[in-house]
């Protein structure tokens, strides 16, 4: 999805540092006024960061903090991500909570959990009983005496919207500089600040600090050296598809800002469990799963639901989850550079995916009190056009898209039921490395893992692409799945 052929002199009213999905989400939503803005990421691929690696849930407040500020700006974001469902054409599934107490001593902390819901004037949100447990969750563990249901709550898969928002973005005009690492930014004479990248410079007048695990560093730059993120690892573990029966909502034990015990179904209909004991990660990149983290995750997740079959795990994952030293009770840090006017710091934490769209709009109305003139676009286009998701229609329209264009009729990836014709598409709309086209298309993230269609996507990137196999990557940067041909080895011999 990079752009190319830009000046390395391009001049941007806001640059917006990280397309994860805080990032991408501002872009999107600056994209609806006059201006020339731009977002940039070290990675390949907007979402690839922190944003793949979390249980993907649209939260209620209550799992924050009486009097946050990450707290009021979860508020209501179901309806609001369904807004954006609707503008993007992406999907979600309807998931509810259940708080497990699995002793009467744990009662107590529903209550607490309830009353701070009333103050979030949380609605649908009630204290159960072990027979409507049951009723709701046939599998859970008898041991559970009582339960907080909250409803009207989502799962979402948020690569996937980060691609749609990017995608809608750039539609819009924002420019997209993906793989390109903001290295230093040094303020100019005219009142503007220079962003420089490996391959060139950028100037702006305005920039947001959406960068995530580094958005530590990217304050260093400008100045604001006393910002610090304290990090944490979560593991977590999806299982097969035909495990999806055992829990229907997401089934918390305890949690705390120290561990979290829960299952819960994804927005493709796996189930996923997780998180365990938080460990202090080696460094940012810290992302191995290790057998005592497996096995922990595992032990709590049949505490919830007994006959989970751990043989029935398809993938496993580590996450890193971060908390900022300029605010308390593990809250948000959004705030105006102390040293730099017109920069925004966006230090996001849990839940910032719940948050995200709340962000946006503060973020942009920071801007503007800031200084930053804002006119809507009359030609904002607020609808993106998806693609077809062959396995999610009915066999009429199944039948009528292979009679258009026979791909649709060519299965790729047989645990997923995705085919040529959307893989192509995908391609075509800028996933560009094997990584890109699993989490848009979910091709390779059935039970085989890619095993049998990891080589027919990197056959059909190498030929949408116009590169040879060995061009193809994984995930950008250098991540070659192949290092050079057989015959090209032999020839050298």
């Amino acid at each position: 999805m990079q752009e190319r052929g830009l000046r390395n002199d391009d001049v941007y009213d806001v640059i917006v540092i990280g397309a994860g999905m805080i990032g991408s989400i501002i872009a999107r939503e600056l994209s609806r006024y006059e201006g020339r803005i731009a977002l940039f990421d070290k990675e390949s691929f907007p979402g690839f960061g922190v944003t793949k690696a979390g249980v993907s849930l649209i939260h209620s407040p209550l799992m924050c903090p009486s009097g946050t500020l990450k707290g009021k700006l979860c508020i209501d974001a179901p309806v609001r991500y369904k807004r954006l469902a609707n503008e993007l054409n992406v999907g979600f599934k309807e998931v509810d909570e259940l708080f497990l107490a699995l002793v009467p001593s744990q009662l107590a902390n529903l209550e607490v959990l309830r009353k701070r819901g009333e103050e979030y004037g949380l609605r649908n949100c009630e204290l159960i009983g072990p027979g409507r447990i049951r009723e709701l969750e046939p599998h859970v563990t008898e041991r559970a005496v009582g339960a907080l249901y909250v409803r009207g709550l989502l799962a979402i898969y948020p690569p996937e919207w980060a691609f749609a928002l990017c995608e809608n973005a750039r539609e819009n005009g924002v420019r997209l500089h993906f793989g390109k690492a903001v290295t230093t930014i040094t303020k100019e004479k005219d009142s503007d600040y220079a962003v420089h990248t490996a391959t060139g410079f950028f100037k702006t007048r305005y920039l947001i600090n959406a960068a995530g695990l580094y958005a530590d560093e990217i304050a260093r730059t400008v100045g604001d050296e006393d910002i610090a993120l304290r990090l944490t690892k979560g593991t977590m573990a999806i299982l097969d598809k035909s495990c999806s029966h055992l829990a229907r909502h997401t089934i918390y034990g305890t949690f705390s800002g120290t561990h979290s015990q829960l299952i819960t179904p994804t927005a493709h209909g796996n189930l996923m469990i997780g998180l365990g004991n938080f460990p202090v990660p080696v460094n940012k990149q810290d992302t191995r799963v290790t057998v005592d983290k497996l096995q922990e995750i595992i032990r709590m997740g049949k505490e919830l639901v007994p006959s989970l079959p751990e043989k029935e795990i398809i993938a496993t994952f580590a996450g890193i989850r971060s908390e900022n030293n300029k605010a308390t009770n593990g809250d948000f840090y959004i705030a105006q550079s102390r040293n730099a006017p017109g920069v925004i710091h966006s230090v996001i934490g849990s839940p910032g995916l719940t948050a995200a769209p709340a962000v946006a709009a503060l973020v942009i109305k920071m801007l503007q009190d800031g200084g930053l003139g804002l006119v809507e676009k009359r030609s904002f286009q607020r609808e993106r056009r998806g693609w077809l998701r062959f396995s999610a229609v009915p066999p009429e329209t199944q039948r009528e898209a292979i009679a258009a264009y026979p791909k649709y009729g060519h299965l790729i990836c047989r645990c997923e039921q995705v085919t040529e014709g959307e893989i192509e598409e995908a391609i075509r709309r800028g996933a560009d490395t094997i990584d890109g086209v699993k989490h848009v298309t979910r091709a390779g993230m059935g039970r085989c893992q890619g095993g049998f269609c990891g080589v027919p996507v990197l056959n059909l990137l190498a030929k949408q692409l116009g590169v040879g196999q060995d061009q193809v990557t994984k995930k950008g940067m250098g991540s070659y799945p192949i290092a050079s041909s057989t015959k090209a080895r032999s020839r050298q011999r």
